[in-house]
């Protein structure tokens, strides 16, 4: 039986007719629908030379039907089909004539929609006007959008009365007759919550709208944003419900899955600036029912030893606002000097102006040395943060941008042993060239203020090198030189770098870069620079970057190696 099956199967496709259809005569948009809708063209070959020829038969029928929408209603179409070799051939020469055009345009809304400015927006730039080639897939793009826009700001009962394309083909002319009645607009009404362990207070701050509010359902895409936003959910679930309306309120129900209470870090790495480096890192993401959360992060290196730790309490607008208590302790060991710090704070962060505002106050204190004896300083350290950020990836972005402006100061009368004023820009922009390609540019811009610099601690001021830096010198390597040689850092900071960026394969690529940077005292003082070549893995948990830097100014060592793990932006 089965040897039976396989020769009538063989026999069948032996015996099948192969056709080869020619379209000639339209432009290529016409031809793609014409081949669309054409029988005879949707098969390589039929099973009979009878199918063949009804199909053919029905050709001319099914190209006018193809024509219309584009506004041809007069086409002339020469179909003709024979035998070549053991197949056929079918060949359609196709006039498509003079196309129909719209002799009226009649759109009209009525219904509460009648004043906002979106329908009115519709109107007036509905895509086809009297006089216009009758095209039927603007028309349906332009009708479409008054559904969506209904949806969009919760006009529920919304309906077209009339939708009709009428074409007279005595007068060969076209109108176009479109009423559409947007209804009443729905509400929002109360909004219901998933069981989670967080106090129902909590969650009730995420809503950024009140019950009795006119609906619009960007709101609630912003709503969504900003609980996935606040670290608390893995998931969030927004759901209108128009169907169980009440007094035209739509409640909504927002379902909701945790993240893990603990987070655990631990990483691994090398560079020539540091030696073996090794971060360890705790989270816990609610600490009780109040959304309260933990932060402990600790970094070990030759060359620097640091121990972060945050309390975070949200505030008004969770996702946005944050009050926290933090305290460092650290020390520090680089060609610039030697420090130990301890640091106790308290911040506030918040959205403002499409800008990310973080307001501190710390209590800094530093025993430091960078070659002129050990020094002490006590410091009362007010300081702002405004980060700019634009982005679809943060982790892997093909574009964007990002800009940290941060000023910091300290006043001798208010707890501190030294005055001065400090500002710094940093600016990092990521561009695309094509699938493969990118091209990223980097600047790092910093004056201090203050009439006693060498009381400043060794963390206020400024040295350039490094990995994040001017690569292919080490960290803290570039700075102002007293009498005896030693850095003693710049009230002026100055870096560039551009960077190259070439994908070869999946998550694999190359790149090539040039750095440019100076920590001066005086704006006539030299700058340093290096170049190198990189190798890039996006990996499954962030973007991992190796760099080979040559320094081309003078450098304690001919090259470095740099391990860079985290964010692009």
């Amino acid at each position: 039986m089965f040897l039976l099956g396989c020769s009538i199967w063989l026999m069948t496709a032996w015996s099948a007719e192969q056709v080869t259809v020619r379209i000639e005569g339209p432009d290529e948009k016409l031809e793609r629908n014409i081949r669309a809708l054409l029988t005879i063209a949707q098969a390589e070959n039929m099973s009979d030379a009878h199918r063949v020829h009804i199909a053919h038969e029905r050709a001319p029928d099914e190209i006018r039907k193809a024509l219309e929408p584009f506004g041809y209603y007069r086409p002339k179409i020469d179909a003709a089909l024979k035998r070549e070799g053991s197949g056929w051939l079918a060949v359609y020469r196709i006039d498509p004539g003079d196309p129909i055009k719209l002799s009226a345009v009649d759109v009209r809304l009525t219904g509460e929609g009648l004043e906002l400015p979106e329908f009115k927006t519709l109107i007036t730039r509905f895509p086809l006007k009297a006089g216009d080639v009758l095209d039927q897939t603007r028309y349906e793009r332009g009708k479409d959008a008054f559904s969506e826009t209904a949806d969009e700001f919760g006009f529920f009962d919304a309906r077209f009365t009339r939708a009709e394309i009428e074409v007279y083909l005595r007068d060969y002319r076209a109108e176009i007759h479109l009423h559409f009645d947007t209804g009443p607009r729905y509400r929002f009404g109360e909004v219901s919550f998933s069981e989670t362990p967080l106090e129902p207070s909590l969650l009730e701050r995420f809503v950024n709208f009140r019950p009795g509010e006119p609906f619009r359902a960007a709101t609630l895409v912003r709503f969504q944003k900003s609980l996935l936003d606040s670290s608390y959910f893995s998931k969030a679930d927004v759901v209108p419900h128009p169907e169980q309306a009440k007094a035209r309120e739509v409640p909504i129900s927002v379902k909701l899955a945790m993240q893990p209470k603990n987070r655990y870090q631990a990483g691994v790495g090398y560079g020539t600036d540091t030696g073996p480096r090794a971060t360890l890192g705790y989270r816990n993401r609610y600490l009780n029912r109040h959304g309260h959360s933990v932060y402990v992060d600790l970094r070990l290196s030759l060359i620097q030893t640091r121990l972060d730790a945050l309390y975070a309490i949200p505030l008004r607008r969770p996702d946005k606002d944050e009050l926290g208590f933090a305290a460092q302790i650290g020390t520090q060991d680089t060609l610039a000097g030697t420090a130990e710090i301890s640091r106790i704070g308290v911040r506030h962060s918040t959205g403002r102006w499409w800008l990310r505002e973080i307001l501190s106050l710390d209590l800094q204190r530093e025993r430091f040395n960078v070659g002129e004896g050990p020094q002490t300083s006590v410091l009362l350290l007010p300081s702002v943060t405004y980060t700019w950020l634009s982005t679809e990836n943060v982790m892997n972005p093909e574009r964007g941008a990002r800009v940290d402006l941060i000023g910091t100061g300290a006043w001798k009368d208010l707890l501190s042993d030294v005055s001065f004023f400090s500002l710094r820009l940093n600016a990092k922009g990521i561009y695309s060239l094509g699938e493969r390609n990118r091209v990223i540019a980097r600047t790092q811009l910093g004056y201090i203020g203050t009439d006693r610099f060498r009381e400043l601690p060794l963390t206020q001021r400024f040295y350039a090198g490094g990995d994040k830096s001017v690569r292919g010198y080490r960290l803290n390597e570039i700075s102002a030189r007293n009498a005896d040689g030693d850095r003693i850092g710049g009230r002026y900071l100055t870096i560039g770098s551009l960077e190259y960026e070439r994908t070869l394969f999946g998550p694999w690529g190359v790149a090539v870069f040039y750095d440019v940077g100076r920590a001066a005292n005086r704006l006539d003082e030299p700058f340093s620079h290096g170049v190198g070549l990189g190798a890039r893995w996006r990996s499954p948990v962030g973007p991992v970057r190796l760099d080979f830097a040559v320094p081309l100014s003078k450098a304690e060592d001919s090259f470095q190696v740099h391990l860079i793990l985290g964010p692009d932006l």
